[in-house]
């Protein structure tokens, strides 16, 4: 007979694998990110000392680049599509305001129609300008 009575040891958990598959996930995560295409567009609005605070957040945003092109929510669109585009917007909800950001560069002709685009189909516009230093 022993005299020896045999300890249980304790239950550990391994972290090793645990490691091993997050640094996996990690850099599937951080290679997968740079194949996204990101796309920005470089567009520096105006400077304005009398620029107001709107309370409701805008329900569509409209670019114009330095050289006129129109972008919706980051895709460049012609002016035609623009226009059915905000028509359909006016239809499901009149009261939506569209956020405006032309490039402080660009040809004024370009903002002011995409101005006049957003008020021919109803809905309330609103131009994004930054504080003055």
């Amino acid at each position: 007979m022993s005299l020896v009575i045999p300890r249980r040891r304790r239950n550990e958990i391994n972290v090793i694998p645990l490691i091993d598959v997050m640094v996996v996930l990690v850099f599937f995560l951080l290679l997968a990110g740079r194949f996204e295409e990101a796309r920005t567009l470089s567009i520096i609005p105006p400077a304005a000392d009398a620029g107001g605070t709107s309370s409701t957040a805008a329900s569509m945003v409209i670019g114009v680049d330095r050289e006129g092109k129109i972008y919706l929510e980051g895709k460049e669109i012609s002016r035609m599509d623009l226009n059915k585009t905000l028509a359909d917007k006016a239809k499901l909800s009149p009261e939506a305001e569209v956020l405006i950001v032309a490039d402080e560069r660009s040809l004024t002709g370009a903002a002011v129609g995409v101005l006049d685009s957003v008020v021919k189909a109803g809905l309330r516009p609103r131009l994004l300008t930054r504080p003055t230093k």
